[in-house]
Parts: C-alpha cells; structure tokens; sequence
C-alpha cells in the first residue's frame, strides 16, 4: 500500500562554503560591468567577500564587500561594504538569492560614506545582487540520493520498516546559525510501511 511520504530534512550550508561560491562569482567584477564598444570607466572593482551569519531583525545574513573605487572624485584603493541580507529561496530553480538589504560603508568619513552608498545603490545594486546567487541543485540532489538509498533498502525504525522514493524537495525556510545557514527541506514521495513490532508501537500500560 502507498502513502504520501513527507519527511523534514534540516541541512546545514557552512558560511565558508557559501563564500567560496561568492568569490568565484563576484572577486574582479568591474561596476558597472563594462559594455562592449562602449568607451566608459567602470566605478569601482570587487576585491574581495566576506560572510557571516546575522540574526538582526528580518536579515540573515551579513555580506561584506571589498572594493576597489576607481573614479578620481571617489578614488581610494580600498573600501568595505557592509551588507545586512534577507536571503529567499528560489524552489523552482533551486537558488539561494538576495530577497533584499541594508547597505553601509565604514570609512571615516560621513561625506564619503553617503556618496558611496548613492553609487553603490543607483549603480551596482542588480550587477551585485544578480551575481550574489547560489545553486544549491547539487546539494540537494545529494541529500535525495542519501534519503532514496536509506529507503531503498528499508529504513527502521521503532517497530516499523519503511520503503519508498522521495521524488520532490522544497525547502520550507532559512535559519542562520553560528557554523552556517540552516535550511529546513520537505522531501515529497511514496512510503511503504511494514509493522515488524506492533508492541513496541502501542502505550505502555499504567503503573
């Protein structure tokens, strides 16, 4: 007999492994991004990114932003932005992205401060934003195989033997943690379910 089988599955995405994405896709991007025949002096290039987790307010992530200002009014070598971040997810295309942010720079000066983040907001917003997208298709396709293996061959539990085939995953929600996001999945399928123990099941009697 088949049953609708949902099973939550928490997961957690180490901060390290999120900035290693980030990195490869963001370290050398010019803002904005140069267009070909177009003659035109890019702001500002990414130098570096940073992540960690933030439990502040509605973000759950903060973003750190390393650039190089190129323009001769803003130019300096280097600048950080910090970017506190509301992460959604995509269940259709299986990506992490930017819901929204609150961005601020940290120079000393509060002029130079302003003007960055008028830059940063009028000019990098989508190139950064679009590029700060994380597939995380193989990983849970990985976490199905695990769970499809383990009912594949009977997985047992109290008094119970079960068998089936996750087909569909949707993840439910993102919790920041301190060693990484926590991602809470809802594995959808088909579940078999054979009683070896039907004592073990049923209330222990009252003393």
């Amino acid at each position: 007999m088949e049953n609708t089988l949902q099973l939550n599955i928490p997961i957690t995405v180490s901060y390290s492994a999120l900035e290693h994405v980030l990195k490869q896709q963001l370290i050398g991007m010019y803002i904005p991004k140069p267009e070909e025949g177009v003659a035109a002096n890019p702001y500002a290039q990414v130098l570096d990114v940073g992540i960690a987790g933030s439990s502040a307010g509605s973000y759950n992530l903060l973003l750190r932003v390393q650039l190089s200002i190129l323009r001769t009014v803003l130019k300096r070598d280097q600048v950080d932005l910090y970017a506190s971040v509301a992460l959604a997810y995509d269940n259709a295309t299986q990506q992490l992205y930017v819901q929204h942010f609150s961005m601020e720079s940290a120079t000393s000066s509060g002029f130079y401060n302003t003007a960055l983040q008028v830059l940063v907001n009028k000019v990098a917003y989508n190139q950064i934003i679009e590029k700060a997208r994380i597939d995380l298709s193989a990983i849970i396709a990985a976490e199905m195989e695990k769970v499809n293996s383990q009912l594949g061959q009977g997985l047992e539990l109290k008094g119970l033997k079960l068998k089936g085939t996750v087909e569909t995953v949707t993840v439910q929600d993102i919790t920041p943690k301190p060693d990484g996001l926590s991602l809470r999945l809802l594995a959808q399928g088909n579940l078999e379910v054979a009683i070896q123990d039907l004592v073990s099941l049923m209330p222990s009697k009252a003393q």
